[in-house]
């Protein structure tokens, strides 16, 4: 695919779509300046690019990396007048999108070791011709830039709490079949909504076309619904299958369908080591402080990168990296060098697992500076709270996570925070309140003595929550 670049014109204004995420072209505004996202193609990213984005970010930014849970990249602090040098210096750098109006709609998200390990099938090569065509077709270019598909393939290690409007999940790697659902996110336990349907993957691409073409047909009737879940709610699952197999002129719903659920991936599987498929070599993982990166840190990855693994690196939806081909004899010591960066590679360190949204410091609809508190935070938690997720939120909006997790600590004012543990019945989509209006302090106290068989799974419930809005 070829992607967009200098020599192509570079719009002036992509059209202002209310609550639209930012993006390359269409900067959202922010309490510290406009947010650049650039989007990755399944998070990958060379050591050159990333060179150039932390080249970026202290050029035309504040110096503020962020990396999201979809896996994509966001530049913060950008002024009006270096938007458009920005989006130069970006194209020029190949991560732009195949065409102007494309950008929006690149949201097809994959496992960050899709066909690198054993044991999955590799849908890399689906999810690429997907990714052109909503960037190529004129009919998926007006889909809402918060329009999101997942192509699974079973991987041990994938986010898989994320709802998304269409998913697939390979059912069977040595036989590729698909289970398939809208609205929602793969079923991994007893209660949760079943597929849709299933698909031979020969057919998987004309599936998820028709799909994009009954919602379009449908949302042209109804312009205010953007998202495949408006659609469901206002006319049910069972109304949306037959008229997409009318569609297909083939039937998707079978027994086999109801009764699948994925396999739960490993947990924290993204950190630390894993084998690459028929080598010696090994992907390392882990996660920098809040998802967060200044430009001298990307630069010292890259730079890792260049040493370690043939100068590639992977995004992912934990917000998080992982560098992909690193040899079995350096492996230990890329790990060891990642935490001499600051960054986290066992779940052990509250910051490998503990997530959090700009903030204060950054958004003003936050009540508190979440990222000061984060790091305040794991500091006090260091060696009470082994492997427990926690996620700091700056208002019930919850940008930085689109799901509930296992500790949501959710800001009331500047320095107090209610304590939510994640549950299945609720009440607040967070979970059930723990305790309310507390300090940091307090918070480490009552997240620190929680008796070890009252924590909450770092896997999500059996019953699946409503999501937020994602931070993409």
């Amino acid at each position: 695919m070829s992607q967009l670049s200098t020599m192509d014109a570079v719009p002036n204004r992509i059209e202002d779509r209310r609550s639209a995420c930012p993006g390359l072209f269409r900067m959202a505004k922010a309490l510290d300046g406009a947010i650049c996202r650039v989007k990755l193609t399944f998070g990958t990213l060379s050591a050159e690019q990333a060179h150039r984005i932390a080249d970026a970010a202290r050029q035309f930014g504040n110096g503020v990396i962020e990396i999201t849970n979809r896996a994509n990249l966001q530049i913060r602090g950008v002024r009006p007048d270096t938007e458009n040098p920005l989006i130069a210096a970006l194209l020029a750098a190949g991560l732009g999108p195949l065409t102007d109006r494309g950008d929006d709609v690149r949201n097809v998200m994959v496992s960050p070791i899709a066909g690198v390990v054993p044991g999955s099938f590799d849908v890399r090569p689906l999810a690429l011709q997907l990714l052109e065509i909503l960037q190529t077709d004129a009919s998926y270019q007006r889909l809402s830039p918060k329009f999101s598909i997942l192509v699974d393939g079973g991987e041990s290690v994938a986010m898989v709490e994320h709802p998304h409007d269409i998913w697939l999940s390979a059912i069977d790697a040595e036989s590729p079949r698909f289970a398939l659902g809208v609205a929602g996110m793969p079923p991994t336990g007893a209660d949760d909504t079943s597929a849709l349907g299933s698909v031979d993957a020969s057919r998987a691409m004309q599936l998820i076309t028709a799909i994009l073409d009954v919602f379009i047909d449908w949302n042209a009737a109804n312009p205010a619904a953007s998202r495949l879940r408006h659609m469901i709610a206002a006319i049910g699952r069972d109304a949306f299958a037959a008229q997409l197999e009318k569609r297909l002129n083939f039937s998707i719903r079978n027994e086999q369908a109801d009764e699948w659920r994925r396999s739960l991936p490993r947990p924290h599987g993204h950190l630390g080591l894993l084998p690459e498929r028929g080598s010696d070599h090994r992907l390392a993982g882990a996660m920098p402080p809040l998802g967060r990166l200044d430009p001298d840190g990307l630069d010292a990855v890259a730079e890792l990168a260049e040493k370690s693994s043939n100068g590639k690196l992977l995004i992912t939806p934990w917000q998080s990296i992982m560098l992909p081909e690193v040899p079995e004899a350096m492996a230990s010591q890329t790990v060891r060098e990642l935490e001499a960066l600051g960054f986290a590679a066992r779940p052990d360190n509250p910051l490998a697992t503990m997530i959090s949204c700009s903030g204060s410091a950054g958004c003003g609809s936050a009540l508190g500076a979440t990222q000061a508190d984060g790091l305040k935070l794991s500091a006090l938690l260091r060696g009470r709270a082994p492997d427990m997720a926690v996620h700091l939120t700056g208002c019930a909006k919850s940008c930085a996570s689109p799901s509930a997790k296992p500790v949501t600590l959710v800001a009331t004012e500047p320095g107090y925070y209610n304590i939510f543990l994640r549950a299945t019945n609720g009440p607040s989509r967070f979970g059930k309140l723990l305790a309310a209006h507390v300090t940091i302090e307090e918070a480490a106290d009552w997240i620190g003595n929680l008796p070890l068989n009252s924590r909450p799974s770092t896997q999500r419930p059996l019953t699946s929550g409503s999501g937020g809005p994602p931070h993409a």
